[in-house]
């Protein structure tokens, strides 16, 4: 045999055995959002007039203090002021000293604020092109508006959000938290979002964003698409009916970049089950008046962290009801957008329809794609799902549906006419516990983007489905099952022994059981969970440690349930 052959067999062998787990970046800079009050001037504010007078006369280092149980009523600018040594502004409570120290807040607390109102569609506070260093601490921030749409729109009233910049600030804002603040609307009050986060170096920690809601649009407690990041989200309550969270989805190509290092930890995001329903004050068709969708999406990001979050009421109204979306849209976040490097871990997903849906091409962008003007579908890569609890919703319910735990879908590049493939994808240390007994439907679905097996583009490449507690089989499009139906959905790179391993399935009754390859178990009978009725969904049965890292699989209790630390040192490792 020649060299040549020799080195082709050798490099081919490499190939077959070269599949490697991605690695995937966290974000390379993180929001330190660390109290530190102002030396400067106080200025004391009793009114609407002396808080207009205060904004603009600070100057940075100062501290402006509200009168708690005050309303201040006006659109508030945000103006640049110089700030060669980057010093804050500080707007707070006078009895900033009475709301909770590093941890979140709740609507009792508001009787410790003061109230920043607006009385018209235009928001509360607005952030100028150029401001920068400024902190709100301890402040309530809620609407007014008489501005009715249309009689079928918002009858009460509506505002298109509360904190923000209006379209495209220049300069962009940049350093801006919100601290234990209370930023709401009402069931009679449509507020379409809570923040819009425009700027670089954006904070919203230990607050609670309600009552987020509008008819025939989506709405968001936290949205941001012109920024480049970083962005920190922690320990927030985040209410909203459309996504409480998402990034990207407007600007086109006016944004500045991609969404990056974007910090999403130990918040809350739920919608009040009081919304599945049709008619005022509801999700559901015929009769709906407000649109419900996700929780949490990313359109355009890189370098995002989402850990240690709940997410809490996902049903199918205006969406199919999956908890987190992973789709990439160019035709409505720019041209470059992209969902790259995205880490989901330790998080729990109760009472949602369905939880991972993902897409690694923009199938609106193009012709016949809604979006004619994009000119590139996008793309993604390296992700890492792993160590997740998913409790599905009861697909009887009022906006059920079938359970998935993971939709892979490649999406569609209609600039190149070709479908898309998934790519650098890991899925590991997940549980999937079905409803009120009643299997999901599926644990992960594989879409084949109109392709008929064998798939003449790959469904994905280099997918890592391991160690997890699937509550189903996986199976997808054309219903391929076992070995040679993920051959087909996950086959390159070729070789499934260590890319499908670890994973426990049951079988329900009528489930044909079909071969796997080797390291994972079918079980006949259900799961038994360590404790569920204490929130313990770690397997007790099967026992199953034949895994790629020689864990239990499934998710473990602990990860979801840090050990306990001192307060100093949860501090520290929280706030950074």
């Amino acid at each position: 045999m020649s060299r040549f052959a020799t080195f082709l067999v050798i490099t081919m062998l490499c190939g077959i055995a070269a599949a490697q787990k991605p690695i995937v970046q966290l974000p390379k800079t993180y929001i330190n959002t660390t109290y530190a009050q102002p030396s400067g001037t106080t200025w004391l504010v009793h009114s609407s007039p002396q808080l207009n007078s205060a904004i603009n006369a600070s100057v940075p280092g100062d501290m402006i203090v509200l009168d708690a149980g005050v309303t201040y009523s006006g659109n508030f600018h945000i103006p640049s002021k110089s700030n060669p040594n980057n010093k804050w502004i500080y707007v707070v409570s006078s009895a900033l000293n009475k709301l909770p120290v590093a941890h979140r807040v709740s609507p009792s607390d508001a009787a410790n604020m003061p109230r920043i109102v607006t009385p018209n569609v235009t928001a509360a506070i607005i952030f100028d092109g150029g401001a920068n260093h400024w902190r709100f601490a301890g402040i309530e921030v809620t609407s007014t508006s008489t501005y009715v749409p249309s009689p079928t729109v918002s009858p009460n009233g509506y505002t298109y959000f509360l904190v923000g910049s209006q379209s495209f600030p220049t300069p962009l804002p940049d350093s801006i938290t919100f601290d234990r603040c209370y930023i709401h609307g009402s069931p009679t009050q449509d507020v379409a979002q809570g923040i819009i986060g425009s700027g670089s170096n954006y904070a919203v920690v230990d607050s609670y964003i309600s009552g987020i809601h509008a008819s025939g649009q989506d709405t968001q407690a936290f949205l941001a698409f012109d920024t480049p990041g970083p962005i920190k989200l922690f320990d927030n309550y985040l209410e909203a009916a459309g996504e409480n969270v998402m990034f990207g989805g407007s600007g086109k190509n006016n944004n500045r970049g991609v969404p990056s290092d974007i910090e999403a930890r130990n918040n809350y995001l739920y919608k009040p089950l009081s919304w599945a329903k049709s008619g005022l004050g509801g999700t559901l068709a015929p009769n709906n008046q407000w649109v419900a969708k996700n929780a949490f999406e990313l359109k355009s990001a890189q370098r995002v962290l989402i850990d240690g979050n709940v997410i809490e009421n996902v049903w199918a109204a205006g969406q199919s009801g999956f908890a987190i979306l992973l789709t990439v849209r160019t035709s409505q976040s720019g041209d470059f957008a992209v969902v790259n490097d995205v880490t989901i871990t330790n998080n729990v997903l109760k009472n949602v329809v369905s939880g991972f849906n993902t897409s690694a091409k923009d199938d609106e962008c193009g012709p016949g794609g809604g979006y004619p003007d994009c000119k590139n579908a996008g793309s993604q890569d390296r992700w890492n799902i792993a160590d997740n609890l998913i409790l599905f919703y009861d697909p009887t319910r009022p906006g059920g549906a079938r359970n998935i735990g993971l939709q892979v879908g490649g999406g569609m590049d209609r600039i190149n006419n070709t479908p898309g493939t998934l790519r650098d994808v890991v899925f590991q240390h997940n549980t999937m516990v079905s409803a009120a007994s009643t299997p999901c439907a599926y644990s992960v679905f594989f879409s084949a983007n109109g392709q008929a097996p064998p798939f003449p583009v790959p469904l994905t490449s280099n997918l890592w489905v391991v160690d997890n507690a699937f509550c189903r089989q996986p199976t997808g499009d054309w219903g391929l099952r076992g070995t040679s139906g993920l051959t087909q959905y996950m086959g390159a790179p070729a070789s499934l022994d260590s890319r499908y391993a670890g994973n426990v399935m049951y079988f329900p009754t009528g489930d044909k059981i079909q071969v796997f390859p080797v390291h994972n178990y079918a079980s006949t009978v259900p799961f038994i969970y360590v404790n569920p009725i204490g929130g313990n969904y770690q397997l007790a049965s099967p026992y199953w440690t034949d895994t790629t890292d020689g864990a239990l699989a499934g998710v473990s209790a602990s990860k979801l349930s840090p050990p306990s630390l001192t307060a100093s040192a949860a501090l520290s490792i929280m706030r950074r």
